[in-house]
């Protein structure tokens, strides 16, 4: 029962912590796109390259970073109640 206990605990914790991640890598994509507007950089070319900086801090494969920005987004902009 101990063991199992540990396991739920461990299980919320991995989940808090993947809806951190989600909510700041999609702050991180909001915050760089509101810089490159100001910077007056063209609407098509803002964001280039945060999908590969994404992958980095992941410590993921570069073409994963489009995937996990991706979710990211979609998680806290359309789905906010799935995250804790």
């Amino acid at each position: 029962a101990q063991l199992r206990a540990a396991v739920e605990r461990f299980e919320r914790l991995k989940s808090a912590a993947a809806a951190a991640q989600a909510r700041a890598t999609a702050l991180w994509a909001a915050k760089r796109a509101d810089a490159e507007a100001a910077a007056g950089r063209p609407a098509g070319k803002r964001g280039k390259g945060l999908a590969s900086e994404v992958a980095l801090a992941r410590q993921d494969a570069p073409v994963k970073g489009n995937q996990h920005l991706g979710f990211a987004k979609a998680l806290v902009h359309e789905m906010p109640y799935t995250m804790a």
